[in-house]
This record gives C-alpha cells, sequence and structure tokens, in this order.
C-alpha cells in the first residue's frame, strides 16, 4: 500500500471513530474527486483542470443527494485540508465555481467551521 492508501486507511479508521460508518463512504468520494482541485486552491496552478471541475461536479450531485451530505463532505474536505501546507487561497475559493461554470453545494473554506453548515434540501 502507498504513502496515499495508508494516508486514506488511517482517515477512514480516524472517521469511524469521530462520526460512525455512515461518514465513511463520503469521506472516500472526497478523497478521491477533491484533490485534483487542490493545486489550483492552494495557487500552484492559475486555474482549476478539467478533472478538478468534473470531480466538483460530482461531489456537487453527492451533496446533493441526502440533506445532510453538505455537511458531511464539508467535515472530508476540512480532514483533507487541515494543516495542509501551502493552505487554501481564499480568492481561489469564491473563483471555483465560475472557473469550473457551476456552483458548490457543499462549502469549501481555508478555515471550516463544519457544524455551522446547515444540511441540504
Amino acid at each position: 500500500m502507498g504513502k496515499w492508501g495508508r494516508t486514506v486507511a488511517m482517515m477512514t479508521m480516524m472517521m469511524m471513530i469521530i462520526d460512525g460508518e455512515s461518514f465513511v463512504p463520503f469521506c472516500e468520494y472526497t478523497y478521491e474527486y477533491f484533490p485534483p482541485c487542490l493545486h489550483f486552491l492552494t495557487g500552484i496552478y492559475h486555474k482549476p483542470s478539467r478533472r478538478c471541475c468534473a470531480h466538483i461536479d460530482k461531489l456537487n450531485r453527492i451533496a446533493r443527494h441526502r440533506k445532510e451530505n453538505p455537511r458531511l463532505l464539508c467535515q472530508c474536505v476540512q480532514l483533507i485540508t487541515k494543516g495542509k501546507q501551502p493552505s487554501m487561497l481564499s480568492d481561489r475559493i469564491q473563483d471555483l465555481p465560475s472557473l469550473c461554470n457551476t456552483r458548490l453545494s457543499f462549502p469549501i473554506s481555508s478555515s471550516m467551521d463544519c457544524s455551522t453548515v446547515q444540511d441540504g434540501d
């Protein structure tokens, strides 16, 4: 198992302890779909890749599937990005929806408080 696989396995085990088994599938999707956007969100790339935008679309669909999903996805993104350097840039986060021709159905922030995220419809 590679370094990324060990990290995912460790975070998955940690999430099961934190929030129960229902949380695990959402973070697996987030670990697969969100990382392609990090190069743009941290300022390494000047625009999001096509893969990033396609994956944001997939995460949007997941967020809309069940009313608690936006909060769960927020928690997953928070776990992925917490303490990572470089950190996400707020202007890049704001630009992501328009550059990907979408709107976000779940929050992304450089300093998230997922406990305040309202459940979707």
